[in-house]
């Protein structure tokens, strides 16, 4: 018998899901159980992905697997013991659900087994997993020419990610093998699920990189036949720019949230321009507005010529998310980019067709010089956002007795918190989804306008 908490059989398929990429339609591998004396491992492999989970404790020697289903049949938000029973054919699990009784059977299956482990590992601190999901959210939801929906790993440390539109490179970490790998831009490395302040070991075989940390050991294939694009020759250096936006951490916290309530005239690249022309601004307009609104950024400065540029708001407000202070310019058709010793990130901007000039009725917005917050209005109407009073009043001191238990005020907790991770799968899922159905909407709207064209020479 195997027993296990039904919160960590929901922690094991939320991992499982999305590091094999599991959606909703889909029922998955299954899942692999291997108890011995010293520990239980717990492991599922899919084409391009393989993870385990080993738990340490004395167990009774025994090895099945079951469907994936069946986790979640038994999964929950307490730590309520689930009981794993073997019988000829089959294996059950048993709990308790409000304390009544469940029972879930599955057939003994069989499964694929884990790629080998590398005979030689490097350790690296926990910064390689924040590395690892900012890479992961520079990448691009499906390939095309280029495999940019793959990281780049380089012998020398350095880890290269790109959409096509915005590049990002980061080094200074220790990898055991020469020249570049490219791996999957797994949505397991996106989410903190592997961080847990220990070190992360490095490693790969013929076919697998592999990552172990804590528990936790993820096996990714590694991509032969596909290309990555020559960024290397991309890479600016800080002293080739012309112009250069440092701000504030207030005014980059203030801006990466006021970009989301800016209007917009074109929800596809959703532009902004920055004008370095004096203060230093960020400029918006609506489709259906005449007048733009304006945040000024008072905290901010420009260092050498003045420019205005125009640009999607997403990738002037991750560069400010990501943690950069500064912004480079080199002029109004080139690309931006950030850089620091250990980091690049570059985008593409819009070109000048798509910069707003200076209005003087412009909506203008400063950005606050202390730490209260200022009012930003919203696109749809005009309520404004209300700041927080520095003093929240004092509550009301209750003299009723607490019948909730902390205890179960943090199991609560987390049942919410592991909903909220699975919704955000889903949602991930569904926003790939809308943007391939937008690509091929846009790729038949331009054939019926050359089938058009065609018929009017015709004529």
């Amino acid at each position: 018998m195997i027993t296990l908490s039904r919160k960590q059989i929901r922690v094991l398929r939320s991992v499982f899901r999305r590091a094999l990429n599991i959606t909703s339609r889909s029922t998955g591998p299954p899942v692999k159980f291997v108890a011995d004396s010293k520990s239980l491992k717990i492991q599922a492999v899919g084409e391009h992905a393989a993870v385990e989970y080993c738990l340490a404790g004395d167990f009774v020697p025994q090895a099945f697997c079951v469907g994936l289903s069946m986790l979640a049949d038994c999964e929950g938000g307490r730590a309520e013991p689930v009981q794993f029973r073997c019988k000829d054919d089959s294996v059950t699990a048993e709990w308790n659900d409000a304390g009544i009784p469940q029972v879930a059977q599955s057939a003994r299956l069989d499964t694929t087994e884990l790629p080998p482990l590398p005979e030689r590992m490097e350790s690296n601190q926990p910064p390689l997993l924040h590395a690892l999901r900012d890479a992961v959210e520079t990448t691009a939801a499906e390939g095309t020419r280029y495999a940019l929906h793959h990281l780049r790993l380089r012998g020398d440390g350095q880890i290269a990610a790109s959409d096509g539109r915005q590049l990002l490179v980061q080094s200074g970490f220790t990898f055991p093998w020469d020249g570049e790998l490219l791996i999957p831009a797994n949505r397991l490395l996106a989410g903190s699920d592997l961080s847990g302040g220990e070190a992360i070991e490095v490693g790969c075989t013929e076919d697998w990189v592999t990552l172990r940390a804590g528990a936790w050991t993820v096996w990714l294939k590694i991509e032969k036949e596909a290309r990555f694009p020559q960024v290397d020759d991309l890479l600016p250096t800080a002293n080739v720019a012309g112009s250069t936006l440092h701000w504030s951490d207030v005014d980059a916290a203030f801006l990466a949230n006021a970009m989301q309530r800016l209007p917009s005239n074109d929800e596809f690249n959703r532009p902004v321009t920055v004008d370095l022309n004096g203060a230093v601004s960020v400029r918006a307009i609506g489709s259906n507005e005449a007048k733009p609104t304006e945040v000024v950024l008072t905290s901010s400065r420009r260092d050498g010529d003045a420019i205005r540029i125009s640009t999607n708001r997403e990738y002037l407000g991750r560069a400010a998310r990501l943690g950069f202070r500064s912004v480079h310019l080199t002029g109004q058709e080139s690309p931006a980019f950030c850089r620091e010793p250990a980091r690049t990130y570059l985008w593409a901007v819009l070109g000048k067709a798509g910069i707003i000039p200076s209005d003087p009725e412009a909506t203008r917005i400063e950005s606050p010089t202390s730490q209260h917050t200022t009012a930003i209005p919203q696109e749809r109407n005009n309520a404004m956002i209300t700041t927080k009073p520095e003093h929240a009043p004092k509550q009301v001191e209750s003299h009723q007795t607490e019948t909730v238990s902390v205890d179960s005020l943090i199991e609560s907790a987390e049942t919410v918190k592991a909903s909220l991770r699975e919704s955000s799968s889903q949602v991930s899922d569904l926003i790939a989804a809308l943007k391939r159905h937008r690509r091929q909407s846009k790729t038949l709207q331009s054939a019926l306008l050359s089938i058009r064209a065609l018929q009017a020479i015709d004529a």
